[in-house]
């Protein structure tokens, strides 16, 4: 059997590069000893980490509704001072473009913002512990001192979240063109004070020349946002209770806590496919 261990070290790995082997797309075909081999933490973090997480099904918690928080607003730019691109108007409009995608699939939504103002951080995590049945789902841009920074990553603040992130990650790098930067774990104020699943999606680096133009086009933003609604919509999928016939032949949620009686011939699961008419005009 062999043993993965997670290696650090990014510059340690790449001096490796000449003496032990060739290379498949940045990373080692093989580097290891014995029964152990060593892999790139980010390559872990990214590849492996989804399957196991998502496989914990006790992390799946119904729900009816998505609580979206466009990041920053109003004074509050977002990101760094040197970046051209106002992290606060992508992550708007992106939410946004989330919000019309998932109220097609027939999940209820609540947004923390709507326009170009500025929210406490307090004030959007009461806002989602005021839904008991739903989860939270916040929207940002990246910022990094170094430019050459790219990729997309999402994060979560303990196992309530770390399936919905990992779902979430996998679908979007899927189908938007970047570096998986995986799913992280952080104690950002929202996700720690919301008691429901919650998670932040890092939407690309706006302190990248490339990803900072991607975000300015509509195309992109509706991209993520689609593959942000298929996580959500293939939780959902996994979370909810099955419908099962009652006595009276109409369809009910199996568990006491969903009984709600639904209309069997206007029933509309939601499904991981997205419809693919824009959800906004740019």
């Amino acid at each position: 059997m062999t043993t993965l261990i997670p290696w650090t070290p990014f510059r340690e790995l790449d001096e490796l590069q000449n003496r032990l082997g060739s290379f498949f797309r940045g990373i080692p075909r093989w580097l290891g000893n014995g029964g152990t081999l060593f892999v790139r933490q980010t390559f872990f973090a990214a590849i492996f980490i989804p399957f196991v997480v998502i496989a914990d099904a006790r992390a799946d918690v119904p729900f009816s509704t998505v609580v979206i928080d466009p990041g920053h607003g109003g004074w509050d730019r977002g990101g760094i001072r040197s970046q051209i691109v106002p992290e606060k108007t992508v992550a708007l409009d992106t939410a946004l473009r989330l919000q019309k995608l998932l109220q097609r699939a027939g999940l209820r939504t609540v947004m923390t913002r709507t326009t170009d103002v500025f929210i406490p951080l307090s004030v959007r995590s009461a806002i989602a512990n005021a839904k008991p049945d739903a989860i939270f789902v916040s929207i940002h841009y990246n910022a990094a001192r170094r430019s050459g920074a790219h990729g997309i990553e999402t994060y979560s603040e303990n196992n309530r979240g770390a399936v919905l992130a990992a779902r979430i990650q996998r679908q979007i790098v899927t189908r938007v063109s970047t570096e998986n930067r995986g799913i992280r774990s952080a104690e950002y104020y929202v996700l720690r004070n919301c008691r429901l699943p919650a998670v932040l999606v890092e939407c690309g680096f706006l302190t990248n020349p490339v990803e900072a133009q991607l975000a300015l086009t509509p195309e992109y933003r509706e991209q993520v946002a689609e593959q942000i609604a298929a996580g959500i919509i293939e939780q959902r999928q996994f979370s909810f209770p099955p419908l099962v016939p009652n006595h009276q032949g109409r369809l009910v949620h199996k568990t006491k806590k969903h009984r709600k009686v639904v209309d069997s011939e206007r029933l509309v699961y939601p499904c991981a496919t997205i419809p693919r008419e824009r959800a906004g005009n740019g």
